[in-house]
């Protein structure tokens, strides 16, 4: 049996017929004039387009990156649905008895694999999403700020590098998450499989410094 913890990450960006399962936009109540209204709903689509890669209904995973320490650094990218079945189901057999560590794992990057598995009719784990239950499941994010999540609001950002570099992590990784919709619409594979695998290494790194990963398994294999 596999006992080692397994580090996840996830890339994601909207379906490319996202809009069939949205309601329509409706503009200002307000506004009267045909050329603000056109404004308006342009407006309000083109945000609406850019939180497609959040929501697990309408979005899709274009990289999904994990380590072990048998295996080491694994990214493994999704140009299509093929692909993105085959990594899920790689993930959950390499995760089977074992501890999933990640940043915001719970509230997102687990249950966007959980939905996306359900969508793609995939067998799946039960997980324990409990905000203060550690069964199974270990996130970094939510020991950082002890268990408030969202509502821990401070000077520092609460993001993945912004702890990295509280901790004296280096960070060389020039892409941020929002930036993968755009490289996948142009093709940047392995621009997006580099930001994948750079947010694993960083939050194995953290997970080192938090004691959850020994140093010596996270030096037992480079690749």
């Amino acid at each position: 049996m596999n006992t080692s913890p397994i580090i996840v990450d996830l890339e994601t960006c909207g379906l490319p017929h996202a809009a069939d399962f949205l309601e329509p936009v409706i503009p200002d109540a307000r506004l009267k004039d045909p050329e603000k209204i056109k404004a308006d709903i342009a407006d309000k689509e083109q945000a609406r387009q850019q939180k497609l890669a959040l929501d697990y209904n309408v979005g899709r995973i274009v990289a999904l990156g994990y380590w072990t320490e048998e295996s080491g650094h694994v990214a493994m990218v999704c140009p299509n649905e093929a692909h993105e079945r085959e990594a899920i189901e790689i993930f959950w057999r390499e995760a089977r008895h074992r501890t999933i560590v990640g940043f915001c794992v719970k509230q997102f990057d687990l249950r966007f694999l959980v939905q996306r598995s359900r969508y793609l009719a995939i067998d799946y784990p039960v997980l324990d999403f409990g905000k203060y239950s550690r069964k199974g499941i270990t996130d970094l994010f939510l020991d950082l700020t002890f268990g408030d999540g969202t509502y821990d609001q401070g000077a520092m950002r609460r993001t993945l590098k912004a702890f990295a570099k509280r901790f004296g992590i280096p960070c060389t990784d020039p892409v941020d998450g929002k930036e993968i919709p755009a490289l996948v619409a142009a093709g940047e594979w392995e621009a997006v499989a580099a930001h994948c695998r750079a947010d694993v290494e960083l939050t194995l790194a953290l997970a080192v410094k938090l004691g959850v990963v020994r140093q010596e398994a996270a030096e037992a294999v480079a690749i």
